[in-house]
């Protein structure tokens, strides 16, 4: 009986893109396997991995038949993820980090969701922050309702994209990810799909979402505020009506965010303001290396107002002052 259920349709596709994730990967396929809903496909996505990620995925996939290999050469997030996207057999697409655990229930909790809520295009879910041993660093929650889902992703991204269970033709839909919004692929996302359908949160830990310095996240705060900001400024203009600005063929920046109306100190003081602001949370999630660049990139910020970047002066010198 269990063998002729996976040959069905599954009722949810989990897209998993891998890149060297070996000190995590097993326990986070295993968490997806191991779902209080078992009708259910992984496909995970090898994106060029070179740290022996493949074999950890080929003996799962060869122990349990609804894993589903993708390989392709490193070719970023975003091509992995409408690789997976494509592939996906079930009209509900769940997202997962090979760095990520997801509690049993996660799938079973927001496949009824969304049959409670059939104008939802995306529900995602409160997370636990954890650090590269697992160890509880703080529980993270967001907006429920569609209108405070709405109304907050007018000033930043309040959805965790590795918690979110998906409507997969309504992501077709909207254009799917875009590969210019590096690192805020989800965000683009989010504001499209936010003019035609509803976006809910439920207010249920569902996963378990590690942080850790290898993060790009981390890594590279100036490219993902840029895409942030674009992402923002290409939302307001097709609310406005007009015509959406032709996207670079490599990442956003500066001279793309300059063509949407956003230029010198208005650029310069909302850099510097999230920067700020990822300065401050990496400094409570104990990130200091990356705390650092990103309050470098804030008190650097060319163009910057000289009472603003006093303000950012006094502001870090405060948070420092905190943790002694």
């Amino acid at each position: 009986m269990a063998g002729r259920s996976r040959r069905l349709a599954p009722t949810v596709s989990v897209v998993m893109p891998v890149r060297d994730a070996v000190p995590y990967l097993e326990p986070a396929i295993r968490s997806i396997l191991d779902q209080t809903l078992a009708e259910l496909e992984l496909i995970v996505v090898d994106d060029g991995s070179r740290d022996g990620s493949s074999a950890v995925i080929a003996h799962h996939a060869r122990r349990d038949r609804r894993i589903r290999v993708l390989r392709q050469e490193a070719r970023g997030t975003v091509a992995a993820l409408q690789a997976g996207l494509a592939q996906a057999r079930a009209d509900l697409v769940a997202r997962m980090d090979a760095d990520d655990l997801a509690l049993p229930r996660r799938l079973e909790r927001q496949v009824a969701a969304m049959r409670e809520n059939p104008r939802a295009a995306v529900i995602g879910s409160a997370c636990e922050l954890i650090d590269r041993q697992g160890v509880h660093l703080r529980e993270q929650r967001y907006p429920t309702e569609p209108e405070a889902v709405r109304r907050t992703l007018e000033m930043g991204n309040c959805i965790a994209h590795p918690t979110v269970l998906m409507r997969k033709q309504a992501v077709l839909a909207a254009g799917g990810y875009r590969a210019p919004f590096v690192l805020c692929e989800d965000y683009d996302l989010w504001l499209r799909l936010s003019e035609r359908h509803e976006l809910l949160n439920l207010d249920e830990v569902l996963l378990r979402y590690r942080v850790h310095r290898g993060q790009s996240t981390w890594k590279s705060h100036e490219q993902r505020i840029l895409s942030e900001l674009a992402a923002l400024a290409c939302a307001r203009t097709r609310r406005a009506g007009r015509v959406a600005p032709v996207l670079p063929e490599g990442a956003v920046d500066r001279a793309f965010l300059a063509t949407v109306g956003l230029s010198g100190s208005d650029l310069a003081r909302a850099v510097a303001g999230r920067a700020l602001g990822a300065a401050e949370d990496g400094m409570r999630l104990k990130m200091t290396a990356s705390a650092l660049r990103a309050f470098a990139l804030a008190a650097t910020e060319p163009g910057l107002p000289l009472r603003w970047r006093a303000g950012v002066l006094r502001r870090f010198a405060g948070l420092m002052l905190g943790r002694q």
